[in-house]
């Protein structure tokens, strides 16, 4: 042992050697207590929205024989919406203006679908994909879709259910 002492960097090389030997030896010891002491907290904080009513696909009817309004028809609504907006996109199926439906309106009931109205202005193909979007009164929204039929190019407005 001597002879390594008198090298250069010997005792330090030693004592490193050691302390990491008594680490090692203790290191499982320290690591089990630590986990066995260990805390854990976790916060959990709500959405401020929660999802509204689900608003069911409304049934489209043809009620005018000349094809000027359709009839979308809904029901089962657990809430009444408090707004209807529409809107309308042709085969591209880019939404153009939107329109809001004159309420109030009940948990179920049907609103009028015109052909002349301003959501089919940029619509040039048919059918067209009516979007419904419902708001409900805690700002929760819910989206559907109706398939129309335009009579596109001839000036008389008709509409049809598709």
């Amino acid at each position: 042992m001597a002879r390594f002492r008198n090298l250069p960097g010997g005792g330090l090389a030693v004592g490193a050697f050691v302390l990491t030997v008594l680490l090692g030896a203790g290191g499982a010891a320290a690591s089990a207590l630590w986990q066995q002491s260990a805390t854990a907290t976790m916060t959990v904080t709500a959405s401020g929205t929660w999802p509204g009513p689900v608003f069911p696909t409304p049934v489209c009817s043809n009620v005018d024989s000349a094809n000027k309004y359709v009839s979308l028809g809904y029901s089962g609504l657990s809430e009444a919406p408090v707004k209807l907006t529409f809107s309308a996109a042709g085969t591209n199926g880019i939404y153009g203006t939107t329109t809001d439906a004159a309420g109030p309106f009940g948990t179920s009931g049907s609103v009028t679908l015109w052909g002349d109205s301003a959501i089919f202005t940029q619509v040039n193909t048919s059918p067209a994909t009516v979007k419904i979007v419902a708001t409900f009164s805690g700002g929760s929204q819910t989206t559907v879709y109706v398939k129309v039929s335009l009579e596109i190019g001839t000036g008389n407005k008709k509409i049809s259910c598709a």
